[in-house]
């Protein structure tokens, strides 16, 4: 059962059957992916996803989880879902997420030249 702010335990993380994120350090932005993420678009956080104007409906799932090692609990896997770029209000969107759009963008855009050739 999550917690107040939907973290998973390891164990209910695992049932989900969902990638995972650890990340090499605490805060760090490099780290290992255990499973395969969702390409293209970009993955946030509940609040994120509402602050960018595409909240998390009701019966939506998280598509993949991030570990917190900060976490003061047991409940160190934070949900992330999916969004694509036409979902997100541009004028709030933080350079770093403008760098992960841009990239997912162009990986597609590469992989669809691939198929065609």
């Amino acid at each position: 059962m999550p917690n107040k702010k939907g973290w998973l335990t390891k164990n209910e993380m695992m049932d989900t059957g969902q990638p995972c994120f650890i990340p090499d350090a605490a805060g760090a932005l490099t780290g290992r992916w255990f499973g395969t993420p969702p390409l293209g678009g970009i993955l946030l956080t509940a609040t994120r996803c509402k602050q960018l104007g595409c909240p998390v409906k009701t019966n939506e799932y998280a598509v993949a989880y991030f570990y917190s090692a900060a976490a003061p609990d047991h409940f160190r896997y934070v949900p992330f879902f999916h969004r694509q770029a036409e979902e997100l209000n541009s004028k709030k969107i933080t350079a770093l997420e403008e760098r992960v759009l841009q990239r997912e963008f162009y990986l597609i855009k590469a992989d669809n030249n691939e198929i065609q050739t």
